[in-house]
Order: C-alpha cells, then structure tokens, then sequence
C-alpha cells in the first residue's frame, strides 16, 4: 500500500497537462509510484517533458503503475490521505475520505516494466534564483506555437550568456541575470508548467543537466525537459539595434493607466491590433480604427522622451506585455525592431506596416492620462474664436499649439486652391493666345477675309 495526500492527487494531473507543449494528445500518461529507501517518487512522462515529485514517506519499499484517472478520480478537497492498494491481478483500490464518508475508487494496475525505471536525476544541482522560473515561463509563452525550419518552438538556454531567449519570428524575448551550470547552448521545450500557481510558492530552484534532459526543481517538484540536440536557433540577440537614436523612459504612473485605456482604444478588432508609438514633443500612443474616422491618442504626460521624432506602429499586445513585464524603456529606431527594456530583461518586436502608424489628426481625441479628461480638439473658421470667445489666459497650451497648427493648414489649403486657380487661368491665357495667332495667320481674324 502507497499513502499520498490527497493535495497530491489534485497538484500532479494538472501539471502533467501543463509539461505538454501546445494542447495534450492522445491519452494521458500513467503514473509511477515508487517507495523506496524512506522517499515515495511519484513520477510520468509525458510527450514533452518528464514531471517527478519526490517527499519522504514512512511506508514499505513499493512499485505500483496506475492510470492518471486514479489520481483524477480521488481528487476534491481536504488533505487527508489517499492509499492505493494493489491486490491479486492487479486489481486496485483508492481509499480515501470525502466529507466524512469513506470512497472506495476500484482501478486495473499496470504490470510494471524497464520502461517504467525513473529517469537519472543529474550528478549536480545548482542553486538558482526564483525569477529563472519566471524566465521560463514568460520565454515560453513568447516562442512560436507552430515548427518552423528554425526550432522557433523551443526555449533557448545560453549557458556561457546566462540568458533564456525565445522566439516567434515577429517578437523576441531575452532574459539574462542568470549562472547555469553548462557553458553550451541548449533548446528545450516550451511549457507552461513553470507559470503553475503549484510551483509559483516554491523558493528553493535548483537546475541540473543529465546527458539527455535539461533538470529544473522546485521544492518537492522536478520537471526534465529533453534537450533538442538538432534544432536551429537563430541569433536574436544580434536583431538588436546597435544605438537608438530615440528613447522614452514610461514613467509608472503613465503605465499604470495605459494599461487601462489600451483596450478601449480603436482598431482593437483589427488585424494585428496596431497602435503607434511617436515621439513628438513628448511620448504618445495613438490609435485609430481600420476606415481612419476615429483616432484617439494618451499622451504620457509624466514620461520623457528624447531624440527625434519618430513614429512606429506595433501590436498592441506586445506593448501592454512589456509594461506588464515592467519594461519603461523604449528604444526605437526607424526601420528596425521597437526595444523595450528593464533589468534583465529585454523585449523586442518588428514594427508594422508603416501605413498602419497613426499621424495626429484636426479631430483627435487625446487622453491625458494625469487629469483623466477627454479634450475635443475643433478647428476654429477665420483665425478667429466663434461668438466672440477668447480663450482663457490658462488655456492648454497643446490646444493651442493643436489649434493653430490646423489653421495653418487650412491657410495652407486655401493658398494651394488659388495657385492652382491661376495656373488654369494662365493655361486658357495661353491657349486663346495660340488660338488667335493661328486665326491671323489665316487671315480670319477680324478685318480678314471672309
């Protein structure tokens, strides 16, 4: 008889679900356990990866192989003991309590087999912080869903960089601060298991490296992730832009309530969800809808930006990511990939159709993300306010500038209407002019002959 807490029967069919890259196939794997030398390992290996949980235990030396409905079936609340039992013909029994009354939950065992031997734990761990947890996680959800000829699928593992690095093609992720215990470079799967609220508690890593498996440890929790000896990887780091001649520094405040107002902002049903960043006497993201009648803007009132203007159109997920990541740098360069930065971390995305970045418009809506108002900017006719109005002496002075640069334009409009009018008028000029001197040469002007 093997005794597990019923937590486990809970905690260990949820994370084997999550050490499967992309959605689970085919049935789930079975489970071992093993009590031996004064340690139960509870361990299954999945299509990807191999999950293993390892915790003292009190009961005999044991091998028993049971289907992962087992655990499934025992699961619910509560911690009290769950004991499997494996009789004659391998039938077995799961025991456990449920709000008072005794469950009994019959099962077929498995014959156990070689291929039922835990994997080698590696000869050496070392101690890593927390955040590589973290790095896994997020690198993991940045690289591509669908294979490439680059193993764009895989998380890289820089051993000499102490950097995790991924990948979809269109955005990259790199996170450094790290000492592994390899100075190669390796690929491994990407999985969500290391965002699980299951491992988010832990405090103690380790990482290992086995001949085959890459080796990550979380408290009791061991996940081996096969190392893909055959895959490329492309250089990601070398995308980076050299200099950038143009940088935002997010102050938090601004963040915060970006993070609010991108999703009301048009275009959000659009392809790629573009908004556009521009450098124009300060930090804006500007957005507008497919057909162009609706922009609105947040100008970051509290952040700086220097350098030349510029503007760059990206996805709008990738923006709320690397301010949720804690990104408040913004390095851009024209034609090259948008930088976010922050300690350690590094978030870089191709920018979009050019034709997708959003200028300022007479009719923009700006969001000022300190006062919380809408302003409604209108241009005024004549150069004059209506009704006599005067602006108050503590007006905007970016309604100002914004009203007197449509004026201007307006001004403008009507100077080229009138060039353009004398340009025809001098054309017909003309024309008359060839007109009666080809009339005079044939004597049909007036006083010619008839």
């Amino acid at each position: 008889m093997i005794s597990i807490p019923r937590g486990l029967c809970r905690a260990f069919p949820a994370l084997a679900r999550k050490c499967v890259s992309g959605r689970p196939r085919g049935p789930a794997p079975v489970v071992v356990f093993e009590a031996k030398g004064g340690t139960l390992t509870v361990w299954a290996r999945t299509d990807d990866a191999v999950l293993v949980y390892a915790a003292p235990t009190n009961g005999d030396d044991e091998l028993l192989v049971v289907p992962m409905a087992v655990l499934e079936a025992a699961a619910g609340p509560g911690s009290e003991p769950v004991e499997l039992c494996v009789g004659p013909k391998l039938k077995g029994e799961a025991r456990y309590t449920d709000r008072g009354v005794p469950n009994i939950h019959p099962f077929d065992a498995i014959l156990p087999g070689k291929q039922h031997r835990p994997p080698d734990p590696p000869d050496d761990r070392h101690t890593a912080p927390v955040e590589f947890l973290s790095a896994l996680h997020e690198c993991g959800r940045t690289a591509a869903k669908n294979a490439t000829r680059f193993a764009l699928t895989r998380v890289q593992l820089k051993g000499k960089a102490g950097r995790v690095v991924a990948t979809d093609g269109r955005t990259a992720l790199l996170r450094d601060g790290f000492t592994l215990p390899f100075a190669d470079d390796v690929l491994v799967p990407a999985l969500p298991v290391f965002g699980a609220r299951e491992l988010a508690g832990e405090r103690a890593v380790r990482i290992g490296r086995t001949a085959t498996h890459l080796v990550v440890e979380a408290g009791s929790w061991r996940v081996l992730l096969p190392i893909d000896k055959a895959g490329r990887y492309p250089d990601v780091a070398g995308v980076l832009p050299r200099s950038a001649p143009t940088t935002a520094v997010i102050d938090d405040r601004d963040a915060v309530e970006l993070l609010e107002k991108l999703p009301g902002l048009p275009g959000g049903d659009d392809d790629h969800r573009p908004v556009t960043l521009a450098v124009d006497g300060g930090f804006v993201v500007r957005a507008g809808d497919a057909k162009g009648d609706a922009v609105r803007e947040v100008r970051l009132r509290c952040s700086t930006a220097s350098g030349p203007g510029v503007r760059a159109a990206i996805d709008r997920r990738v923006l709320a990511r690397a301010l949720a990541l804690g990104c408040r740098t913004a390095r851009l360069t024209p034609d090259k990939p948008v930088v976010f930065e922050c300690k350690d971390t590094i978030l870089l995305t191709v920018t979009l159709d050019p034709a997708l970045a959003v200028g300022p418009k007479p009719d923009t809506t700006h969001t000022n993300t300190r006062t919380q108002k809408e302003i409604a900017v209108k241009s005024e006719t004549n150069g004059h306010p209506p009704n006599g109005r005067h602006d108050p002496p503590d007006a905007d002075p970016l309604l100002l500038a914004e009203e007197l640069r449509v004026a201007l334009g307006d001004a403008l409009a009507a100077a080229s209407r009138l060039v353009a009018a004398l340009k025809h008028q001098k054309k017909e000029k003309k024309a008359l002019t060839q007109v009666w001197s080809s009339l005079k040469a044939l004597n049909l002007g007036p006083g010619g002959q008839q």
